[in-house]
């Protein structure tokens, strides 16, 4: 018996020996918990990878968490800082356990954890004697309350040509022998509105006796957390079946680690990575069926064409509009109603155009919406090379002739057919990024029908944007009332070259964000060129003159195009400090932590968004309201294009932006704001919808 109870000593004394002899590289002790950071070998040996293990002990009674905490919590946060050639990688975790509290469910450690970390050490370290680690780590423990356990370390490491072991090995095995193992079965998860499904195909030979399976997934989405999961063989391997809530948005990953528990009372653990079959509709980028009777579209729609008659980005067209009708009173009422028709042609044929290029190019699986042309900045050049030579053209510098009504007659101005046929090609050109209340639910309803409904409801856009122009070709009346023409009309006719300047501006702002400065100050160069070769084609016969003119025109060309097919400025627009750029797993993961999200989708281009942030969004009220209501703000810029978000303005029902989602503190479901905005709109609706 006295010989039992040796061996029993010395068993003891051998398997506590190592855990006595270990050496910390630092510990601590912190209001709830405790820390531990270990190094497995004394010495980093250059080009190769040691493993640091933190270990975190919560006091008795309270709970760490794993990578994924669960419906509350937190997992650890480190940063790393230091000597360049170090790097430190994602943590292993060890299978953690479910923690119930109450109508929840997390996942976490009871009794503590050791995270282990991989250290790549780079060969430049080898004249070194020591390199040095700053960490900032953050870690939370909870029992019936929460306390968050925070500290900076300084981790002293040795270096050396050469791995020496320390004494530390009994620690790094154990924490090993906690993993989960590699699975070698294959593996597919189905997820559906209600439920989930994860099929791993194992052979029931392979693990038999089985008394328990459950499945923790490392990221939300996949099931309820609070729900029980059942587990069954079928005829393609083991099977578990998962509820799931609500309003869910897709998982971000599938991976997780399956634990099996035996009837002898062992357990496993495999890490999982399934395939995933997605049937879901609460996914964010899942359409949102849209119901609306084909006559409520057209309606909508042609109320958005008169509409786009106000917007600034039509202003400079209306000028030339607005030319055209003060020469219309001594016109016959036959020349006035085919100019009208004219220019209503002009404007269907375009949006037609616009339309079929949409069509085919959304066909072919391009995730594109209204105003994609302005998307481009080879398009974006071609409109500020016209806005210039128009602008210069109306000053007088030069005229654009066509060789049919004769020299001095302005393509764009000259009167008849053919001009007002022009300016409905020019109006729709610039009309297309903005979008007027009630256009947007049409254009997004018609893009979702058949062909025929998609021409209908955007022939009713163009009839609505031709609208009033064309009534003014048919009164009498209302061109008896325009002035009558004189010396004056010249000076108007310089005078509206500005506002086209303007737009040329505006247009080269654009193409900056699109493209760089560097392209753009090429654009400037290009136009400058572009004006001069016409002008100088203009000015001589002689053939020398002519053929220099040509030239420049050649060389302007090719100058514009090369620098708009060159790599795009992915930098985009600035967002505004304190503000998220948008992106599906950004808002996902602020919906998770139960925040107030507000998203806004604008472009450079578009003169509604810019008109929304000034007057409404951007404003000191409204700013001011969100910090006080700790509602995240999020930018989506569409500027460039982006399939994200093209993807979820098809959501929503918009073929374009502006598009304005709030979703309220605890919800995945967005309220969605109206397309024109204003101070008093936009707080009002987010305290009645918080």
């Amino acid at each position: 018996m006295k010989y039992i109870g040796f061996f029993l000593y010395l068993l003891i004394t051998m398997i506590s020996y190592p855990l006595s002899a270990t050496t910390a590289l630092l510990k601590g002790e912190l209001s709830h918990s405790s820390y531990q950071v270990y190094l497995e070998h004394n010495k980093l040996e250059p080009g190769q990878t040691n493993w640091l293990a933190v270990r975190l002990e919560p006091k008795a009674g309270w709970h760490t968490y794993w990578k994924n905490p669960g419906d509350s919590g937190a997992a650890p946060y480190f940063i790393w800082a230091g000597a360049e050639g170090i790097t430190v990688g994602n943590p292993l975790y060890a299978l953690p356990e479910p923690l119930p509290v109450g109508p929840l469910m997390n996942y976490g450690y009871h009794a503590g954890s050791t995270l282990l970390f991989p250290l790549v050490i780079e060969e430049a370290y080898s004249s070194l004697e020591t390199a040095s680690l700053n960490v900032e780590a953050e870690w939370l423990v909870c029992d019936i309350e929460c306390v968050p356990q925070t500290d900076t370390w300084q981790l002293t490491l040795p270096v050396s040509n050469e791995t020496i072991t320390s004494n530390n090995t009994l620690i790094f095995s154990q924490a090993r022998t906690q993993l989960a193992e590699p699975s070698y079965w294959d593996s597919n998860i189905t997820i559906s509105n209600s439920d989930s499904e994860l099929l791993i195909f194992a052979d029931k030979l392979d693990v038999p006796s089985i008394q328990s399976a459950y499945f923790f997934p490392e990221a939300d989405g996949v099931l309820t957390y609070s729900d029980d999961q059942q587990w069954e063989w079928d005829t393609f391997g083991l099977k578990l079946k998962f509820a799931r809530s609500e309003g869910m948005l897709s998982p971000e990953t599938t991976r997780g680690l399956l634990k099996l528990a035996f009837d002898d009372g062992t357990t496993q653990s495999y890490e999982l990575e399934p395939n995933l079959t997605l049937n879901v509709r609460e996914s964010m980028l899942d359409p949102v069926p849209l119901s609306m009777p084909i006559w409520q579209a057209a309606i909508f729609a042609l109320i958005g064409g008169l509409i786009l008659n106000l917007m600034p980005c039509v202003f400079p067209v209306l000028s030339l509009k607005a030319f055209a009708l003060i020469s219309a009173n001594y016109k016959s009422q036959r020349s006035r109603r085919n100019e009208g028709w004219a220019y209503t042609f002009g404007i269907w044929v375009s949006f037609m155009a616009i339309v079929g290029v949409l069509v085919a190019l959304k066909a072919g699986g391009a995730a594109i919406g209204w105003g994609f042309q302005l998307q481009e900045p080879l398009f974006i050049g071609f409109l500020i090379l016209l806005m210039v030579l128009v602008s210069l053209s109306l000053a007088g510098v030069f005229y654009l002739n066509t060789g049919v009504e004769g020299a001095g007659q302005s393509f764009t101005l000259k009167e008849g057919a053919s001009g007002s046929f022009a300016k409905g090609v020019l109006a729709t050109l610039v009309a297309t990024p903005c979008t007027a209340p009630f256009m947007a639910p049409a254009i997004g309803y018609a893009l979702t029908q058949p062909l025929l409904v998609i021409l209908f409801i955007f022939s009713m856009l163009a009839f609505g944007l031709a609208l009033p122009f064309l009534a003014l070709s048919y009164s009498d009346t209302l061109a008896r009332l325009m002035p009558r023409p004189g010396a004056w009309m010249e000076k108007v006719k310089q005078g509206l070259a500005f506002p086209m300047l303007l737009t040329a501006a505006w247009l080269l702002y654009v193409y900056d964000l699109q493209a760089g400065s560097q392209a753009a100050l090429f654009m400037v160069v290009s136009a400058i060129t572009l004006s001069f070769g016409v002008w100088l084609y203009q000015q001589t016969s002689h053939v020398v003159g002519r053929g220099i003119a040509i030239v420049a025109l050649i060389a302007a060309i090719i100058l514009a195009v090369s620098v708009s097919k060159t790599m795009p400025n992915t930098e985009g627009s600035v967002t505004n400090e304190g503000q998220l750029n948008y992106s599906q797993i950004a808002l996902e993961s602020e919906l998770s932590s139960g925040r107030a999200v507000f998203a806004y989708f604008t472009a450079e281009w578009c003169i509604t968004c810019k008109v929304n942030e000034q007057v409404a969004l951007f404003t000191d009220e409204v700013q001011t309201f969100m910090a006080d209501n700790d509602i995240k703000v999020m930018k989506g810029d569409w500027t460039n294009r982006n399939a994200e978000i093209a993807q979820i303005l098809s959501k929503y029902g918009r073929a374009g932006v502006p598009l304005y989602l709030y979703f309220p503190a605890g919800s995945k479901t967005p309220k969605v704001l109206p397309e024109v905005l204003t101070k008093d709109i936009v707080i009002e609706y987010l305290s009645n919808n918080s």
